[in-house]
């Protein structure tokens, strides 16, 4: 069984944590910050994990809030198996 999500990076520390803030206040987007993964070469060490199935109206609500980020990876996972990642912007 192989599950999907959704992973944004960002710049800086201070957009992770802003992101995941506003994020907090829409609990459909089941949005966790994570380190982020080692296979993925961001401008900090932060990431929001979010359900993939709502990256349109996520992206959505980035671009209205006017909040930045840096990358969107499409992110799947077999149990026992280590994720892949790919840019998905």
């Amino acid at each position: 069984m192989t599950s999907e999500f959704g992973l944004m990076t960002f710049k800086n520390t201070h957009q992770a944590i802003k992101t995941h803030e506003l994020l907090e206040h829409y609990p459909d987007y089941n949005a966790d910050i994570i380190a982020t993964p080692g296979q993925i070469s961001a401008g900090c060490g932060m990431s929001v994990r979010f359900k993939y199935e709502q990256k349109a109206a996520l992206k959505k609500l980035l671009a209205a809030k006017e909040y930045d980020y840096q990358h969107i990876y499409h992110g799947q996972r077999s149990i026992g198996v280590q994720s892949s990642y790919q840019v998905d912007d």
